[in-house]
């Protein structure tokens, strides 16, 4: 008797049937967002920035090869910018506490 994958028929791709990929929201990317803060807490400077174009324009790149147009990509990121910011602000008085 057959493995029972054998039998079954062949699936189309997702995304060809029932339109692109909707990614997870990135913004609830709790992990990502608090590894990020937490090494933004950690930078100053140049060296802040530098990582935080690197972080954002890697997020684009992801998104853009999951099917998200421009527009979504970057709204996504400003969504994942504005959780990435009120997490230093929730560890900062966490600190103040």
């Amino acid at each position: 008797m057959p493995p029972v994958a054998a039998i079954q028929p062949r699936r189309r791709s997702v995304a060809n049937e029932n339109g692109p990929v909707v990614p997870f929201p990135v913004e609830r990317r709790t992990a990502h967002v608090r590894r990020c803060a937490g090494e933004l807490d950690g930078l100053h400077g140049e060296e802040a920035r530098l990582y935080w174009l690197k972080v954002c324009r890697e997020l684009a790149v992801e998104l853009q090869k999951l099917g998200s147009s421009e527009n979504q990509a970057r709204a996504a990121v400003f969504a994942f910018q504005d959780e990435v910011q009120q997490e230093l602000m929730r560890l900062h008085q966490a600190d103040e506490a």
